[in-house]
């Protein structure tokens, strides 16, 4: 698996720990407060457990990859490595995917469950949590491209032999 150790792979996941770690903080730090008909409202992302899911899903992932970056080349942790990818990604992808949906119905509401849109009043905070989701989903595909990389070099050695 030497492609693993390659500058290439190694470059492309620190370009992807850079995606997360950024949509994870972005999420953290979206709240917004305003002052509404005589009353403070506040909205934050720890309202909803699907940015909790996505908080700790990209920091897992972005930690996971920096451990990845600084192992030897030649080390047979890499085959355990590639599979651990798959299975990670998948969590972030999904994670991804519910923060959306979360974040699509804080946009648009949802009448049959007497959700009101919020992000007419708190555009401050939507943008923040969209443009965390697509950090994250763009650090995703990242890692996607990583995988096929280090398949690809993978079978190459298998069909070599």
């Amino acid at each position: 698996m030497s492609s693993n150790g390659a500058v290439c792979p190694r470059a492309l996941r620190g370009l992807a720990s850079c995606f997360t770690i950024s949509a994870g903080t972005l999420m953290i730090t979206a709240h917004q407060t305003k002052y509404i008909n005589g009353s403070f409202l506040t909205v934050e992302f720890n309202d909803l457990a699907a940015y909790w899911c996505f908080i700790f899903a990209n920091f897992v992932v972005s930690a996971y990859s920096l451990l990845l970056i600084c192992l030897p080349s030649k080390s047979q942790l890499w085959r355990f490595a590639v599979a651990l990818d798959f299975i990670l990604t998948v969590i972030l992808i999904a994670s991804c995917s519910s923060a959306l949906t979360i974040g699509m119905m804080e946009s648009e509401g949802n009448p049959h469950a007497f959700w009101l849109p919020i992000c007419h009043i708190f555009p401050f905070y939507c943008f923040r949590v969209f443009l965390a989701i697509g950090l994250s989903f763009f650090g995703s595909f990242i890692f996607m491209i990583v995988q096929l990389i280090c398949i690809q070099e993978a079978f190459n050695i298998i069909l070599l032999e």
